[in-house]
């Protein structure tokens, strides 16, 4: 995932297939794709002008060397 401005975000096709998912204070907006289940996206809770975005999800872009990534361990994330 990787955070963007939520203005830079465009979804140019597959929209219709989207799904919303939330809970809690219906502050994130989590998104999926309905015929695959794949997670596309979501609109941060902490802070909601920004976008998430799975990066493997867009076109064209090449993957950087996992070292570049980092990890994540979201057993502890709050």
């Amino acid at each position: 995932m990787k955070a963007i401005p939520d203005s830079a975000l465009n979804v140019t096709h597959g929209q219709a297939k989207l799904s919303l998912y939330q809970w809690n204070k219906n502050i994130a907006e989590h998104y999926f794709c309905s015929v695959c289940g794949v997670y596309t996206h979501h609109r941060r809770r902490r802070d909601p002008t920004q976008m998430s975005v799975n990066i493997e999800c867009i076109d064209g872009l090449e993957m950087p060397e996992p070292k570049v990534i980092g990890l994540v361990n979201g057993s502890e994330h709050d």
